[in-house]
């Protein structure tokens, strides 16, 4: 037959990634995962413990009360007994903060308006 037959290349499988994992939430307290209104909660307030002070925060939350959140949240943390309810206020507190490269961004721009306003006058024609 032909001088030198050589075996066709064998074709790669695609490698299936794992699945991710769920977020670990306790049955004990465990959130619906549905507010009131019918809405979907957001995946990570339903792994919080359950804590009358720290539902408040998650109501204010939910309903974009940022100013609740942000004064409520430190407060809470510093007075909580339970590890857990502490971390989960600080986390609401730090999911309404800025991104901090929003922060370096907005400078940038603040300074090139600066320097172009500048130039624009220095350079009359």
């Amino acid at each position: 037959m032909a001088e030198s037959e050589e075996p066709a290349p064998r074709k790669k499988k695609k490698k299936k990634r794992p699945a991710e994992p769920a977020p670990e939430v306790a049955p004990e307290a465990a959130r619906p995962e549905l507010d009131a209104s019918g809405r979907e909660r957001p995946r990570f307030l339903l792994s919080f413990p359950a804590d009358p002070e720290l539902d408040r925060l998650v109501g204010a939350f939910e309903r974009g009360d940022f100013a609740a959140v942000r004064s409520g949240a430190l407060t809470l943390a510093e007075r909580a007994d339970d590890e857990r309810v502490r971390d989960a206020a600080l986390e609401l507190r730090r999911r309404i903060d800025p991104d901090p490269l929003i922060k370096y961004l907005l400078l940038a721009s603040v300074v090139l308006l600066v320097v172009l306003v500048l130039h624009a006058y220095a350079h009359k024609h």
